[in-house]
């Protein structure tokens, strides 16, 4: 965990962190968890600067990687296709940033079929309105914007398939590690560099 490796890194004579959250979206995690631990870090070591990055899905690439997802799942001149994008969403309520966040990065997308942004958790789930979304077209298109696909791209696709919908539904692969991350990372990384000034 994140308080572990700050301590052993403090104790072997690191005493400057950039940080790059491993999340999507502004949720939970980001908003408190984080700065919780950083907080706690920097009360118990004064000396010590932390820099954490913007979460990696506001980054412009992501919203690249999602259309490249489309793009894959069309199969040519389809006319009734809607697609979904899917996040992990938030359970209580408190931290909508997040949903915010999916939503500006959807409504930016370069592609001409209709989109929504939904979550998995939370007042924008998909388990509200999939079935209605899903009897104004012939195809759905759902991205599942996970780092990879496992435990929750399950419960996505478990969920959907529990539904009332006679739509073709093609779940694309989530974010899997892709090329594109890896320069969503390194972009966010060097976002916290400063110049040096020679």
């Amino acid at each position: 965990d994140l308080e572990t490796v700050m301590t052993t890194l403090i104790q072997s004579g690191v005493d400057h962190f950039k940080i790059v959250p491993l999340t999507i979206f502004s949720a939970m995690h980001y908003l408190k968890d984080i700065p919780k631990i950083v907080h706690e870090m920097k009360r118990r070591y004064p000396d010590i600067k932390v820099e954490v990055s913007e979460p990696l899905g506001t980054h412009p690439l992501m919203r690249r990687l999602i259309e490249q997802r489309i793009c894959d799942s069309l199969a040519g001149d389809e006319q009734q296709v809607g697609v979904v994008v899917v996040a992990h969403g938030n359970i209580n309520g408190k931290f909508t940033k997040a949903h915010e966040e999916l939503q500006t990065c959807v409504q930016h997308l370069q592609i001409n079929k209709p989109t929504y942004a939904r979550t998995l958790y939370g007042e924008i789930s998909f388990i509200h309105d999939l079935e209605d979304i899903a009897r104004q077209y012939q195809k759905l298109i759902v991205v599942p914007l996970f780092l990879y696909d496992g435990r929750l791209v399950n419960k996505v696709k478990q969920q959907m398939s529990d539904m009332a919908i006679n739509t073709d539904i093609h779940i694309t692969p989530s974010i899997n590690f892709d090329p594109i991350l890896k320069q969503i990372i390194k972009d966010r990384l060097e976002s916290l560099m400063i110049p040096m000034k020679i």
